[in-house]
């Protein structure tokens, strides 16, 4: 005879059109929950990742700002018109990748909120949504892969945007040790 005391009994249950949608009290989920909590680990451990590269584009936007300002200030002094309008140009193309890339990346933090909620309504309501949770999971990447590659665009066009004469000092160095 089974026992009766593992079986988990409803708390209420629903109907949403053809849905049958069944709550369960915590109490008898103990065992199911620490699972799920378990399984949304992951996830945090990985909106920690995206936080951290928020912050990391953030402090290059920051710099951007800076020497935007710093440019400005010799543009109205009467600084070469044509040098500092050009690097104000590719200040401006920078932000903006910048700022698509943080979109990206906080796109991709909400997805990866949405599938923790995901996880915890298909274990408590019974909805069988691991498809919506692999969905979820993969759009997160690929907008993390869309945020990366900005950055990594960024980074290009930062580098190549350089005077020739801003590398000059470190080769001279590098060639004479």
């Amino acid at each position: 005879k089974p026992d009766k005391s593992c079986e988990r009994r409803p708390l209420c249950v629903f109907w949403r059109g053809n849905i049958k949608i069944t709550a369960f009290p915590m109490h008898s989920l103990f065992g199911d929950i620490s699972n799920i909590i378990s399984l949304s680990i992951t996830p945090a451990f990985l909106m920690l990742g995206v936080l951290l590269q928020i912050r990391v584009l953030n402090n290059r936007l920051d710099r951007i700002s800076d020497r935007r300002e710093v440019l400005e200030q010799r543009l109205s002094a009467g600084g070469v018109p044509a040098l500092l309008q050009h690097e104000l140009v590719v200040l401006y193309q920078r932000a903006e990748v910048i700022h698509r890339a943080v979109s990206f990346s906080s796109i991709s933090m909400v997805t990866v909120c949405a599938v923790v909620v995901a996880l915890f309504a298909d274990d408590v309501f019974n909805l069988r949504l691991d498809s919506l949770i692999a969905f979820l999971f993969v759009a997160a990447m690929l907008m993390l892969v869309c945020s990366f590659s900005l950055l990594l665009h960024e980074i290009f066009v930062a580098s190549h945007s350089m005077p020739s004469r801003a590398l000059l000092p470190t080769r001279q160095r590098d060639l004479h040790h």
